[in-house]
């Protein structure tokens, strides 16, 4: 195993395993954390002996979302701007294109917690399993914050998309798995052996076969209209934090710390 930082990497018998390793942060996604993902799945595409990649997360958490802690920007007030928002997008948009785009499938041992941002990391994987503990939500929607890389609707279908992202709330996997958000929900001491025994699965099928149905399956969604909502998502992200509730979110972390600003965000009304 080589250890970065933040991401731990290793293969095993055919796959890259990458663990997000923040687990004091519930792995949050700073950009420096995404960084490293991103170089490290390029680097498993590249190793030979690499059919699938497998990212999951240590501790009790797959990632807790977006850091919010550096999400703030150059306005004296602490929210970020509309530039601070476009240069953030463009540091933190391409690991999930990478993903997508990868010529080997990449499964998604989801372990914990998978919200906002990791909820899409999540979902953009080829194939997603959880844990029997795991959890998956929005709940920055209820800050004025939309998703940066809209991948819901073409998972879990528009219905369940809208009730997930008009009221931010957070499904356990016994639902997710009902409304098609994972492959399978298993035993957690159970996850990483039916990651790898899909990974056993993918091996039985050629390489070029298994890239090409990718291929051909990701034009199925980009006729759909995945890509541009993807980029168009970020873009609205960006300007998301300059609503009234955008704006309050980062006044009460400057006030009180990043706790308080949740708090705020989890349990008051808004107009």
């Amino acid at each position: 195993m080589t250890e970065n930082r933040l991401i731990e990497y290793e293969i095993d018998d055919g796959a890259a395993i990458l663990r997000l390793n923040r687990p004091e942060k519930k792995n949050a996604l700073s950009e420096e954390l995404i960084g490293e993902l991103t170089d490290a799945v390029k680097a498993a595409e590249a190793a030979e002996e690499v059919r699938a990649i497998v990212i999951t997360g240590n501790g009790d958490a797959f990632s807790s979302g977006y850091d919010l802690s550096e999400s703030g920007g150059t306005n004296e007030e602490g929210a970020p701007t509309v530039e601070d928002g476009l240069e953030r997008q463009q540091r933190v948009l391409p690991l999930f294109t990478t993903i997508h785009e990868l010529t080997v499938p990449v499964i998604a041992a989801v372990n914990g917690a998978a919200l906002a941002g990791g909820s899409d990391l999540a979902l953009t994987c080829d194939i997603t399993i959880g844990s029997d503990r795991a959890t998956f939500g929005y709940p920055g929607i209820r800050m004025g914050g939309l998703s940066l890389s809209l991948v819901y609707p073409f998972v879990i279908g528009i219905k369940h998309a809208r009730e997930l992202m008009y009221t931010g709330k957070t499904i356990d996997a016994t639902e997710a798995e009902r409304i098609g958000m994972v492959n399978r929900t298993v035993p957690h001491d159970e996850l990483l052996a039916e990651a790898m025994a899909e990974v056993e699965a993918i091996k039985k099928t050629p390489g070029a076969t298994v890239q090409i149905t990718k291929h051909m399956l990701n034009d199925v969604v980009e006729m759909q209209g995945y890509r541009p909502a993807v980029r168009n998502s970020g873009y609205l992200a960006t300007l998301s934090h300059q609503t009234g509730p955008g704006q309050k979110f980062f006044e009460i972390r400057e006030e009180e710390g990043i706790g308080g600003a949740i708090t705020w965000m989890n349990e008051t009304d808004k107009p």
